[in-house]
């Protein structure tokens, strides 16, 4: 049997359908998680079921792009429906129910939110709903085991029914949803003056937590990183020691790479976990309505805070979640600027740079997120259309469930874990053989410039020298950037080790952290750029975004090698070149013969 899961947005599909299922869909309290169908098969009893979570819609008359794909899906065939409502806003529920019984199909109507329904005050009697309805009814809370077990067996039963569309008045005396009075907190969070310096409060606390020195990201990172590279070392002299030298430098290069990434991961935890502690409290959905006013500023609505959110996670996450948005014109401008939000893969560069070049490498990380921020609203202003229509459903906020954010967390960190060890560490290995042997195979160590390698990427390095940069083992790995943002790291050290100040002077290392921030994002995300926009657009944007991360990392060396010169220059220039790109006719004249009476005119 064919099963859609539907229902109004934030209602929780995903946390049934992975209930029902056993998938890790993604799940979160706020509007826009689910962006896409997603289909999955299960065996309930003896019997064998797909289920399809679909994204939430309000009606069959679409208004976003993710309601306009589940509409679709409600007009294909199917065999029965679980329609998903919210306790506390269930007479908004019912006419999508009516729509979907209209389809003649069998339905279940399973009410969520049930604990929150009783701790507000509200009640639900459900077997009056039922025979009111026609068909069976739920009244769940989503992560309660016995709740979940009794929708299974419903389902195994094949109990959803077929049923006229609701009538009005259909809750007259069977259904309350108690108090709606805003708590202290709701209060502080929609008051304008509180709720963004609070936001950007919280974000400084998470960055503390996670660099700043002696806090527990930087302590564990050292911990990790000087236990990771003791092995790594005692294995390649094991390994040396037994006469195998080529695969000694193997290890120590494959440790070095791969080893220091994973050094990372207390910092990523940290990240993650505010992340997802935002998403399961519904603190995102107050933060979207919030900063819509700021956002349409720039050409864009509140909903696109999600979006940003998520480009702190994954660049390519992130641009999955733009399905979510009100229009293609919105999303295309949203897809655009995500390249310059620093996603977790890019924090082991900033780290790794900073560290080597900067007295304080715990400001100058804060600096580098502020600024991809600023450079993101920065394009998006360059990029501004005509303002755009903002509907958002607001979450509940309530106490994030430590249970679930620690389930979504492990779940984001292995998959964070067995990149390391697959995509980038076959990368590294790639480099290594490539680096370490010459076109006849003859072993010249890794660091050799008679390698396969080394005579292939020189002329990379044209494209770095002015940026004050000459040695190619530079330039190929911020091309190795285009496989995963990590391997940058993992070339620098593969080459460099912790001296990088042999690689590059301080200006250039600005300028080549400019060129890191602003470039083209890495494969998986250029896929998704694809699969939202279509092939040519994802790669014209990748392009475009890489052209211009040179132009400004060749213009801040320029500033930085020629000081002041440059810089009366470029205050020259740059107005002007800014007037020329705006002028334009702003106004049609209207001409009329002299000395005529004055009319008014209307366009």
């Amino acid at each position: 049997m064919n099963i859609l899961f539907v229902g109004n947005p934030n209602c929780g599909k995903s946390t049934l359908f992975n209930a029902v299922t056993g998938a890790h869909a993604r799940t979160g309290n706020w509007q826009g998680v689910t962006v896409g169908a997603l289909s999955r098969r299960a065996k309930l009893g003896e019997r064998e079921f797909i289920f399809t979570d679909l994204p939430g819609l309000y009606s069959l008359q679409a208004y976003s792009m993710e309601e306009k794909e589940a509409s679709a899906a409600l007009n294909e065939n199917f065999d029965a429906a679980v329609c998903v409502a919210d306790a506390l806003t269930l007479p908004r529920s019912l006419p999508l129910l009516g729509e979907v019984l209209g389809r003649g199909v069998p339905v279940l109507l399973a009410v969520t939110m049930a604990d929150l329904l009783r701790r507000r005050g509200g009640y639900l009697d459900e077997k009056e709903l039922s025979k009111r309805l026609g068909i069976p009814v739920l009244l769940i809370d989503s992560h309660g085991k016995k709740d979940i077990r009794r929708l299974r067996q419903a389902l195994c039963d094949g109990s959803a029914r077929r049923a006229p569309a609701p009538r009005e008045g259909v809750l007259e005396g069977i259904y309350a949803a108690g108090s709606a009075e805003e708590s202290r907190v709701e209060k502080l969070l929609y008051n304008k003056y509180f709720a963004l310096p609070f936001f950007v409060f919280l974000l400084l606390c998470v960055f503390f937590f996670a660099f700043a020195p002696f806090m527990p990201g930087a302590l564990l990172k050292g911990l990790l990183e000087r236990g990771i590279g003791a092995l790594g070392d005692k294995l390649a002299d094991a390994v040396s020691a037994s006469g195998a030298v080529a695969a000694g430098d193997f290890v120590r290069s494959l440790f070095g790479g791969a080893g220091m990434l994973l050094s990372f991961l207390p910092q990523i935890f940290i990240l993650f976990f505010a992340l997802f502690l935002m998403e399961e409290s519904g603190y995102l959905s107050s933060l979207a309505f919030m900063t819509d006013g700021l956002f349409s500023k720039v050409g864009l609505t509140g909903r696109a805070v999600f979006s940003v959110l998520m480009g702190f996670g994954c660049t390519a996450t992130a641009i999955l979640t733009t399905r979510g948005l009100e229009n293609k014109r919105l999303q295309t401008r949203v897809v655009c600027i995500l390249a310059y939000i620093a996603c977790s893969a890019k924090m082991p560069v900033y780290l790794t740079l900073c560290s080597a070049f900067f007295a304080r490498p715990f400001l100058a990380v804060v600096a580098v997120y502020f600024a991809g921020v600023l450079l993101a609203f920065g394009a998006a202003l360059a990029l501004r259309g005509e303002r755009e229509v903002f509907v958002l459903e607001i979450a509940h906020l309530q106490w994030p469930r430590l249970g679930v954010a620690a389930k979504s967390l492990l779940f984001s960190v292995k998959q964070f874990i067995i990149k390391i060890v697959t995509v980038v560490a076959a990368f590294l290995v790639a480099m290594w053989f490539l680096l370490s042997f010459t076109f006849t195979f003859e072993y010249v160590g890794a660091q050799s410039e008679h390698s396969m390698l080394a005579l292939l990427c020189r002329g990379l390095c044209v494209f770095f020298y002015p940026m004050g940069i000459t040695q190619w083992q530079v330039a190929l790995a911020a091309l190795s950037g285009l496989v995963a943002k990590e391997s940058v790291a993992g070339t620098l050290s593969l080459f460099y080790g912790q001296n990088l100040t042999l690689a590059m002077s301080a200006p250039s290392a600005a300028c080549f952290l400019l060129f890191l921030m602003t470039c083209s994002p890495c494969v998986s995300a250029i896929a998704a750029t694809a699969r939202e926009l279509g092939a040519r657009r994802a790669l014209a944007i990748a392009g475009a975004q890489t052209v211009s991360a040179l132009a400004a990392a060749y213009l801040l060396y320029a500033l930085l090698a020629g000081g002041a010169l440059v810089a009366c220059l470029l205050a020259v220039f740059l107005p002007v070149a800014a007037a020329l790109l705006l002028k334009g006719k702003r106004h049609a004249k209207i001409h009329r013969a002299k000395k005529t009476k004055f009319k008014g005119f209307h366009r």
